[in-house]
């Protein structure tokens, strides 16, 4: 009787310790949120959101330059990251037949995974900004773009394989048993059944990608212009030419909100509270679009 009562009383401390903890969460992350919004009330208006900064005299007045770029370096890295991290899932989990090898190759993704962003930054900026000069044009989206997808690639090729696991064995086995081949197997059953959890990883990769600023900064640089397509000449690159976007600077938020406390002389700081409102808003829209897919696939 004791015994039961002291575990009862224990219960109750871990599930106070535990309402304290996500209660501070809650407030410490309201708090930031709020804190954000408040400073970015001033500045954040249509003109502001809508206009890129080459169109206005003042040195960051505008970020539409830096929302569509790092639209397109999100979108663009996850995919060229995505076809690779998916074969990869789908090769050691249902090709592969295990050993030293993949084991090692495990342990390399789960190394790659952790890899601080200003390492992949810096290895960015010597290898494709430096010696790649001539293909991708130094600093520049395809750069940006190539980097950010070797810092996704681990998220979404874990996200696929977890995806891959929870596919019940009796539909695959099933599957077999009727005659079914491998590749029949897999596009028919496998991949139709973990194709929530894939594309779940999928947009966490765009969302990875959009609030990343060490590699960016490293690889992309920062353009004010509005980014364009068109074909320009350039002695330096291969063939002689510079297409634009790919080959060309470009702008993100990240580095709109970092500018604005490097150079609070000449950007407000308020204008950087409001371009990290913006990132912030584009962070949750994706991280959402995730839920919701997670949602989706428990209830299906």
């Amino acid at each position: 009787m004791k015994k039961l009562k002291w575990t009862k009383v224990e219960s109750s401390i871990f599930k106070i310790i535990s309402y304290i903890a996500a209660a501070t969460t809650a407030l410490t992350l309201i708090y930031i949120l709020g804190n954000i919004t408040v400073q970015a009330m001033p500045s954040l208006t249509w003109e502001y959101v809508l206009t890129s900064e080459s169109d206005h005299m003042e040195l960051g007045a505008g970020i539409a330059n830096a929302i569509v770029g790092s639209l397109l370096l999100s979108l663009g890295s996850t995919i060229l990251a995505a076809p690779l991290a998916v074969g990869t899932a789908i090769y050691v989990k249902r090709y592969s037949r295990g050993g030293k090898i993949i084991d090692g190759f495990s342990f390399f993704i789960d190394v790659l995974s952790g890899t601080p962003s200003i390492v992949l930054g810096i290895f960015g900026l010597y290898i494709l900004v430096f010696l790649m000069r001539s293909v991708t044009g130094g600093f520049s989206l395809i750069s940006g773009t190539i980097a950010l997808a070797i810092l996704i690639l681990p998220v979404i090729e874990r996200a696929t394989e977890n995806a891959i696991d929870a596919v019940p064995a009796e539909l695959e086995e099933a599957s077999y048993a009727l005659g079914a081949s491998k590749m029949e197997t897999l596009f028919k059953i496998t991949l139709p059944c973990a194709i929530s959890g894939i594309l779940t990883g999928i947009v966490i990769g765009v969302g990875r990608a959009a609030e990343e600023s060490a590699v960016v900064v490293l690889t992309a640089g920062y353009s004010q212009f509005m980014p364009e397509l068109k074909i320009g000449s350039n002695p330096s690159n291969v063939f002689g030419l510079k297409i634009y976007p790919l080959q060309d600077l470009v702008g993100t938020l990240p580095i709109c909100v970092y500018r604005s406390f490097e150079f609070p002389n000449m950007v407000s700081p308020s204008q950087g509270f409001a371009a990290a409102f913006v990132l912030i808003l584009i962070v949750i829209t994706i991280n959402s679009i995730a839920r919701f897919i997670a949602w989706r696939r428990r209830i299906g």
